[in-house]
């Protein structure tokens, strides 16, 4: 009895001991943990930049793209098939209105031209002999006349100078025919050969050369791009809202992204009555002073303004970003990141709407770290 007693108590005193011991390792193990989070914590506090949102009053602005187009462009072909015996211009070349760029063979017209004018020549000598005769058959009918007034030449002797003065004036007629005909002849010949010279319709500049010395010419095949680059202008279109606001005269500030920096002046020429049936735009036109430096088919973004909105929610651009493909703001509460997923309007200059998700007062991040997370612990400052 005395024995079990002992073992009961010694058991017990060894339970006990590994009670203690198992608790001193959980508390080892709870404040080892807590120093990790601790240092955990302190290793994920990220600087930022931030910038509060404002309320501002905003033009009404209509943002429109496209492409810079000149005031005339045309595809110069030739008038008559051969083989091109000239090239006169290059690419780039400034020419005027009328000035030769190349030229087809010409041995064959120019045979026709002379042929004409051989004809046309001989022509001219047979109305000449028609009007002689006709003038001796004048004379003639006039001595028999007279003579057959006096009864001193018979009806048929009259009769037959008169139709020979009558025969002798329609001879002159044909004659006159034959030579309007040979005329004619002559002109065309004439055109054809000019036609193998190919001109420039307007003035402008050469932009694509497709001919080469002895290369074959068809009337239906372009052998020079020509641009009229005097005036330029912006091709663009419009949202379907803006079409009944927008009226020509209406100024414009316009952009073109191959020069970075600069502001032209537009000016709307003109805008389409109605909406294209693909897009739901209306296409507009803008007509552009000191372009010097804008090149056609230069892409190009012009505003046209309409008064303002006051008191609109914005947040600085740079504060926007995507998370997952969509637009996202991270705001500062509480010393934590916290990502808004706002509903956001059009972009002013460096300004974008927030039509909703934030309010005017909060703290949005404008700058940080790549890859901010949602509820990481931030130390903001003030930035742009």
């Amino acid at each position: 009895m005395q024995k079990s007693r002992t073992t009961l108590v010694v058991a017990l005193v060894i339970a006990a001991g590994l009670a203690v011991a198992f608790g001193v390792r959980i508390a080892q193990a709870q404040k080892r943990k807590e120093t990790a989070k601790a240092a955990l914590d302190k290793e994920t506090v990220v600087a930022v930049r931030t910038a509060a949102v404002e309320k501002k009053d905003l033009p009404q602005v209509v943002q429109i793209t496209g492409s810079v187009k000149a005031k005339n462009e045309v595809q110069v072909l030739p008038k008559m098939p051969g083989r091109v015996t000239r090239v006169l211009v290059e690419v780039g070349q400034v020419v005027k209105a009328g000035e030769t760029l190349a030229a087809v063979e010409q041995s064959d017209v120019l045979l026709r031209v002379k042929q004409a004018e051989a004809q046309l020549q001989a022509t001219r000598v047979g109305i000449e002999q028609a009007k002689v005769q006709e003038a001796n058959a004048a004379r003639a009918f006039a001595r028999a006349k007279a003579l057959h007034d006096k009864g001193s030449l018979s009806q048929a002797d009259y009769e037959q100078a008169e139709t020979g003065q009558t025969l002798a004036g329609v001879g002159v007629r044909a004659a006159e025919a034959q030579v309007a005909l040979a005329d004619a002849n002559l002109g065309m010949a004439q055109k054809a050969l000019d036609d193998t010279r190919i001109t420039a319709p307007i003035a402008g500049v050469i932009t694509r050369k497709s001919i080469n010395i002895g290369a074959m010419a068809a009337p239906g095949m372009p052998a020079f791009a020509l641009q009229d680059q005097s005036a330029l202008r912006l091709d663009g279109a419009v949202p379907a809202a803006y079409v009944p606001r927008i009226e020509p005269g209406m100024k414009a500030a316009v952009s073109v992204d191959e020069l970075p920096g600069r502001s032209f002046e537009g000016t709307v020429t003109r805008i389409a009555p109605s909406l294209e049936q693909e897009t739901r735009r209306g296409a507009i036109e803008i007509a552009l002073a000191n372009a010097e430096g804008v090149l056609p088919y230069m892409f190009a973004r012009a505003e046209i303004a309409f008064g303002s909105t006051a008191n609109m929610v914005v947040v600085p651009a740079s504060a926007v970003q995507s998370v997952g493909g969509e637009p996202a703001l991270y705001l500062v509460k509480d010393e934590h990141a916290v990502l808004v997923r706002p509903r956001l309007g059009s972009k002013h200059l460096d300004d974008v709407i927030v039509e909703e998700g934030v309010e005017a007062g909060d703290l949005v991040v404008v700058s940080g770290p790549a890859g901010l997370k949602d509820g990481v612990r931030v130390a903001s400052s003030p930035g742009s």
